[in-house]
């Protein structure tokens, strides 16, 4: 099947990542089906309180491109996603984010200094940028992580507030700008554990308005599942390196 499948993806094109499926008709990570599919998650983001918005819903799809963003070294995917989501035209995050007051301010949630050894580069950030880009914004690094903290994704919520709490500190520059919005970008959105302990930060005399903007809204009865597919994606990303 091995030989099969190598012959196949020469034939026809590298594999979808939404699918796995060989097709010439990548664009260029998705087959048509699943970038039709994509579309349609795009129409259904997710606002779970008035301060926070997500692009896309917790799907099979989506879930396997922010796994793909965050393990599979595919940094370009956070572009992408940004691209085909409602925060860019007239899409329902785009007109949210319009109707605060500009210019908007994209702080990426930092990552660990180990973790981005591993990784190479920060999804949060990637997405944040993307982000500035589409809506017209800047990003800045307001933000430092003190602390490491384990994965969310396995725990309570309130051993999600107790994992991260007192793990960011803010590091201000000179001049920070008085006037606009910030928001706050991660990768996903479950019990907004790791985000408030970043609004926490930047203490409550701040004054600007503070929002939160992710990738994916995960429902917390769906963390269980993340966590077991992060934990494969962990295991592929040590194996290939070996």
């Amino acid at each position: 099947m091995g030989v099969l499948r190598t012959v196949a993806n020469f034939v026809f094109g590298m594999e979808c990542i939404g699918c796995g499926t060989s097709s010439e008709l990548l664009d260029p990570w998705l087959c048509p089906a699943c970038a039709a599919e994509l579309a349609r998650e795009a129409c259904a983001p997710k606002f779970p309180n008035d301060d926070v918005f997500c692009l896309f819903p917790m799907r099979t799809l989506t879930r396997r491109l922010v796994h793909a963003l965050k393990y599979r070294n595919i940094p370009g995917l956070a572009s992408y996603l940004v691209r085909h989501s409602s925060a860019v035209k007239h899409g329902m995050v785009a007109q949210e984010l319009l109707m605060l007051a500009q210019p908007l301010h994209f702080v990426p949630v930092p990552l660990h200094r180990a973790r981005y050894r591993e990784r190479g580069y920060n999804q949060a950030e990637l997405l944040a940028a993307a982000l500035a880009t589409a809506t017209g914004g800047k990003v800045c690094r307001w933000l430092k992580r003190k602390t490491f903290v384990v994965s969310q994704t396995k725990l309570s919520k309130e051993e999600r507030e107790m994992n991260v709490a007192g793990a960011f500190v803010a590091d201000f520059p000179r001049g920070t700008p008085m006037r606009g919005s910030v928001i706050v970008v991660d990768d996903v959105f479950t019990t907004g554990a790791t985000t408030s302990a970043c609004l926490a930060a930047f203490g409550v005399d701040f004054p600007l308005p503070l929002k939160i903007c992710t990738l994916i809204y995960d429902e917390p009865s769906t963390a269980a599942a993340d966590y077991a597919a992060d934990c494969r994606a962990d295991w592929d990303g040590l194996r290939s390196r070996r």
